[in-house]
């Protein structure tokens, strides 16, 4: 594969007009048993243009059989434009092994300067470097 081809797959999106696409980059980084609690850790990059003052997001973890486990809110709290931030979530009474999918299911919160609020889940990016899978 060629040094043009990977760096134009390694960027970001651009639209027809090469300006780049807003994208709001939600990365499964890691699952963490921590004694009888999962912690789950995002990677998150706010591309959107404008600083978020509140994200969270209705996220639904589905186990490794494909039942619904339970239906939650992760509160990414704000994440300035151009940014990368960590957060991470302890679920409680959790088996990190027992997570097949992180599904978010909506966004409960996008707030931030000219946003309609829709831009938090039509912009979204997903990646998971863990054996779980992350769909929205």
């Amino acid at each position: 594969m060629s040094l043009a081809c990977v760096l134009a797959m390694s960027g970001p999106a651009f639209s027809q007009d090469n300006a780049p696409v807003p994208t709001l980059l939600l990365e499964l980084n890691a699952l963490q048993q921590q004694a009888s609690a999962c912690r789950i850790v995002f990677l998150a990059e706010n591309r959107l243009g404008t600083d978020l003052a509140a994200l969270s997001f209705e996220t639904v973890l589905i186990d490794t059989q494909g039942v619904v486990d339970r239906l939650t809110l992760f509160d990414f709290q704000a994440l300035p434009a151009g940014r990368k931030r960590v957060r991470q979530f302890d679920l409680d009474n959790t088996e990190c092994g027992s997570i097949g999918q992180v599904l978010i299911n909506g966004a409960a919160a996008c707030e931030g300067e000219g946003l309609s609020g829709a831009e938090c889940v039509d912009g979204l990016e997903l990646t998971s470097k863990t054996d779980a899978e992350i769909a929205g």
